[in-house]
């Protein structure tokens, strides 16, 4: 399974700990300077801020990817 499927997954199930423990890299964690909590929870956020904008123009793309995603 891809990174980007994993975690849009985990994000639609809003499965915070699993998103945590599967992002918690010491690269991603030391690139952004923010702890795998912070970036769980901000990744979280902005799947509920694009599915809940899902009629957006400027949304409908990105939900028809991670549909997409999520259904291979």
């Amino acid at each position: 399974m891809g990174i980007m499927k994993k975690i849009s997954i985990l994000c639609e199930e809003e499965d915070r700990e699993g998103l945590i423990k599967y992002i918690n890299m010491p690269d991603l964690v030391s690139l952004t300077g923010k702890s795998a909590e912070t970036i769980a929870d901000n990744f979280i956020k902005a799947h509920k801020k694009m599915r809940a904008k899902r009629d957006n123009d400027a949304y409908k793309q990105l939900n028809k990817i991670h549909d997409r995603l999520q259904n291979d």
